[in-house]
């Protein structure tokens, strides 16, 4: 057996068979059919081509959804139209030109039923082609800015599915972890602390879409993603100046999925919306609602209901701390803090016959009855149980969270500010902070730079303390025992200063922070004492980012430099610890001094 190629295949035009998509080689058999001369009618280059090699009449040209029928059928199938061909009389031009339209319409149906056909084939291939490796680390799903929260799709069935369908879906696609089976593409959103502590997971719709359609190929139905936001199904990242969902990886059971998830980095301080950012109202609302979706149907209702609960709980309590904080800053007297008054041991007739300026002292006080500050002359009350406020704050290496890189710490002792006037913007109080930033020596090359930056180096307040790491725990220890960092050694262990007597006696402590939850999980992790039981270490934890929220009567926490924006303090080199633990306690200050009888009135309305 011998090959040529064939080059003219116009003339091979049929009815039946089309073969103007052949240039091949043709097998031809000597014995069988010897070639006298390449200019054989059509006939006998069709018999050529289609008698003696069934490879070639099996192979699929794709130009129709039916299948190739066998060999000799399609031999048969030839040789009625060649001799349809022989007895047929030629057509006129026009009769041609008509018939070539109605072929392609022809083919172009046959084309669009192949795709749909092609479509269904491709959800119900083998789980060898369907399934990539876990290992791909790039997201294979092009992105169109719309995401479905990934536990809400995992109870899809249970959920939005009519109840006589509902368990043919599950236990088809879902029950046994065939829903976790799949490569799913894993993105997240950090959210408000108000809603959840955990990031949203979210997957792109586009995935959820394909997955659907699977679904409806194999069991005719008509599925589709909930689009109606109230849903909180189909999350619309199209915003403008709104978070974007990050790539974390690809899981492909749901084990995979809580190590993807364990690796996500903590939020970063949440920047909540205002009032006139409707692009992020709008997120948040989404968020929420896409949170929701997520929850269990069986248990959303008692949750919302306990939730609603400890909120409430957590708001009360806020505005007591509030309250508390007046008192420990002499702003307010600590016998009654329901009802605050004026404490005077004088008689009614001694106060009627007091001088002017004492008269008007008493008549110049906020609705609440606390008296409004002057910060030109010191506070007129004790200081509520004298206590030393010390802010902390931990930055921690973004890519091991493992690793404590720096600790900040600022101390402000009530006792210094006895007979001393706040001052303009309580700087005269804010002066006697005094503020520690120690680093961590086998870390110190490390610079956060993709979360957020860093500036290890930009102490703002003083010289860095080289620390290391194995004596990281008890140099933060000291700092919250007499005498409170005013017996600190230089490297060398000399004594820098002894402090005041009162220093060195055992005081009463109120922690400080902004969002003080996961600094106090830093260094309980570093198995430092104080912050292994923080509610009998302290009479007191401030989270600076909830306080500012109740004052403003807000209902979303602001992110520190918001707060030290609005209360004119210039923060240099955030994300620093020494610096932001710094900032922190005179945020925490100024927060407190700043509209007395404005966040009374506040507070008095949540409550």
């Amino acid at each position: 057996m011998c090959w040529f190629v064939v080059t003219n295949t116009d003339s091979f035009a049929s009815p039946a068979i089309n073969t103007a998509s052949f240039s091949s080689l043709v097998p031809v058999n000597r014995g069988s059919h010897p070639i006298q001369s390449f200019e054989m009618d059509r006939t006998e280059r069709l018999k050529l081509l289609f008698s003696e090699d069934e490879s070639l009449l099996r192979f699929n040209t794709r130009l129709n959804a039916q299948s190739i029928p066998d060999p000799k059928a399609t031999e048969e199938a030839s040789s009625t139209v060649v001799t349809q061909e022989e007895v047929q009389p030629e057509k006129d031009d026009k009769d041609s030109e008509s018939n070539t339209k109605a072929e392609e319409n022809a083919e172009g149906l046959d084309k669009s039923i192949v795709q749909e056909t092609d479509q269904c084939n491709a959800s119900t291939q083998t789980p060898d082609t369907k399934y990539l490796s876990h290992e791909q680390e790039e997201p294979s799903t092009p992105l169109d800015g719309f995401f479905c929260p990934l536990m809400a799709i995992s109870k899809y069935p249970y959920k939005f599915v009519r109840k006589e369908l509902s368990q043919t879906v599950a236990s088809r696609f879902f029950n046994g972890g065939k829903f976790w089976q799949r490569v799913w593409d894993l993105y997240y959103v950090h959210v408000s602390p108000q809603l959840r502590p955990r990031p949203l997971l979210l997957v792109p719709a586009a995935q959820v879409r394909k997955f659907i359609q699977e679904i409806n190929c194999e069991l005719e139905v008509t599925l589709s993603i909930p689009e109606e936001s109230e849903m909180g199904m189909l999350l619309d990242f199209n915003l403008e100046g709104v978070p974007q969902p990050t790539f974390v990886g690809q899981c492909t059971s749901r084990e995979m999925k809580d190590e993807l998830e364990a690796t996500i980095p903590l939020r970063t301080n949440y920047e909540p919306p205002t009032e006139m950012d409707e692009s992020r109202l709008a997120y948040e609302q989404m968020i929420e609602h896409g949170i929701d979706a997520s929850k269990s149907k069986s248990r959303s209702k008692a949750s919302k209901a306990k939730k609603q609960q400890i909120r409430l709980q957590a708001e009360i309590e806020l505005v007591q701390a509030l309250k508390k904080m007046r008192c420990y800053l002499a702003l307010q007297p600590y016998h009654s803090l329901d009802l605050p008054e004026l404490i005077d041991e004088r008689s009614w007739e001694e106060k009627r016959n007091d001088d002017c300026s004492m008269a008007q002292s008493l008549d110049d006080t906020s609705d609440t009855g606390i008296p409004r500050l002057d910060l030109n002359n010191p506070a007129m009350f004790p200081f509520w149980k004298e206590p030393i406020f010390i802010s902390v704050d931990v930055e921690c290496n973004e890519r091991c969270l493992a690793q404590v890189t720096e600790v900040g710490i600022s101390t402000l002792d009530t006792v210094d500010l006895v007979g001393i006037p706040p001052g303009g913007n309580a700087e005269n109080w804010t002066s006697r902070i005094r503020s520690r930033h120690l680093r961590v020596r086998e870390y110190g090359h490390i610079v956060n730079c993709q979360y957020v930056t860093g500036c290890p180096g930009s102490f703002e307040f003083g010289e860095s303390e080289w620390v290391s790491k194995g004596k990281l725990a008890d140099v933060v220890q000291a700092c919250f025992q007499p005498p409170y960092s005013f017996g600190m050694e230089d490297t060398d262990g000399v004594q820098l200063d002894s402090g005041p007597e009162h220093m060195h006696q055992k005081r009463n402590l109120i922690l400080v922070g902004h969002n003080t939850s996961m600094d106090v999980k830093y260094l309980a992790g570093l198995g430092i004492p104080v912050f292994e039981d923080v509610t009998t270490a302290f009479v007191e934890r401030i989270d600076t980012a909830e306080l500012y929220r109740i004052i403003r009567s807000e209902l979303n926490q602001r992110s520190l430099a918001s707060i030290l924006g609005e209360l004119g303090i210039i923060g240099w080199n955030l994300h620093n610890a020494g610096n932001d633990a710094r900032y922190t306690l005179e945020a925490l200050v100024r927060m407190i001094c700043r509209d007395t009888g404005e966040a009374s009135v506040a507070a008095s309305t949540v409550e």
